[in-house]
């Protein structure tokens, strides 16, 4: 009865990930379990090879805090670094890991003031050789954000804004929605014909008018329904669909647009949900958007949908506001899949 009564209020609740915010060089942001991520932006104008340093923490009380630099190209197995603060300041040592995996560093009060105390830092190897550098402009005004965001301020386990609350004081965070997909069928698809795109496009406002019709396929989601994804416009770096479900066969076939339980970020204001760049994985059951702000990946947004019979549901998002060199974007919204 509790799973149920959860799931009926997943349902009635829409989805609300989390804001972004930006100060100078550092953007950050949380997810609805109150896990925060700050990443440093690099800086538009500059010859020199730079870093993201990322700042990762979950939202449990006594959950540790973690500084990542997942973009690291001059590196050998097992070199000792050494993360410099722009005063020669020697913040934290660490040993590479192994190729393709990132460094990881444990972050603690002290050395969260020592970066909050800097202008820049710059990642060095074994004898002084410059890695790369990221900026420490706007960092304490981020952690400052965590730590309000997370209920930590003035307690034990803040990074930006201790004091002596203790960590028994601090709320457990909010639990994450549970959503039961229906499961993947048997793959299969067939190809709209071209009379059924142009007549789709028409009531969905997706005219491609300066170009021939585009085909679409339609894959099936369930026993009874299957998803076209219909071509709305082709940009630069985004393709734009408008996900259609069909159900029935012959003269009884029905097509109407896609209901989603947190619409995508082209949606139009009259509710024709919108897409970008959009991909159905059969295997997992799972609906993928990825909107770019611009063709190198470093702004925009993502997300994954399930089917649950009635409407997509949003389980991921990530996103990045700031255009500024940023590959590995924030999470704002989870949720748990519990399949069947």
């Amino acid at each position: 009865m509790l799973l149920l009564l959860t799931l009926a209020m997943g349902v009635a609740t829409p989805p609300k990930p989390g804001e972004l915010r930006s100060f100078e060089d550092w953007s950050v942001g949380c997810d609805n379990g109150r896990s925060c991520t700050a990443v440093s932006l690099m800086e538009v104008e500059t010859n020199e090879n730079q870093l993201t340093l990322q700042i990762v923490r979950s939202g449990a009380p006594n959950a540790p805090a973690q500084l990542r630099i997942p973009n690291i190209e001059q590196r050998a197995p097992n070199m000792r670094v050494a993360l410099v603060r722009n005063d020669a300041t020697v913040l934290a040592q660490a040993t590479l890991p192994p190729e393709g995996q990132t460094l990881t560093i444990s972050l603690d009060t002290a050395l969260a003031h020592g970066l909050a105390k800097g202008r820049f830092v710059t990642l060095q190897g074994p004898m002084g050789e410059r890695l790369g550098r990221a900026s420490l402009r706007g960092v304490q005004a981020a952690l400052q954000f965590v730590d309000a965001q997370q209920g930590r301020t003035n307690s034990v386990t803040a990074l930006a804004s201790p004091g002596p609350a203790p960590v028994t004081s601090l709320s457990p965070p909010p639990p994450l929605p549970a959503i039961v997909p229906t499961r993947p069928p048997r793959a299969e698809a067939f190809d709209l014909s071209a009379a059924d795109v142009e007549g789709l496009q028409a009531r969905t406002g997706c005219e491609l008018t300066d170009q021939p019709a585009l085909p679409a396929r339609a894959v099936r989601i369930d026993r009874r329904t299957w998803l076209a994804l219909l071509p709305c416009s082709l940009g630069s770096y985004n393709v734009v669909t408008s996900p259609i479900l069909i159900t029935g066969s012959g003269k009884g076939r029905r097509m109407k647009p896609a209901e989603f339980d947190f619409g995508p970020g082209f949606s139009q204001t009259d509710g024709v949900p919108l897409l970008s760049n959009a991909t159905w994985d059969a295997q997992k059951g799972e609906l993928a958007s990825f909107s770019k702000g611009r063709g190198l990946g470093d702004c925009g947004s993502a997300e994954t949908y399930v089917w649950d019979g009635r409407r997509f549901r949003l389980t991921y998002q990530i996103a990045m506001a700031e255009c500024r060199g940023v590959l590995d974007w924030i999470p704002v919204w989870r949720a748990e899949v519990r399949r069947r």
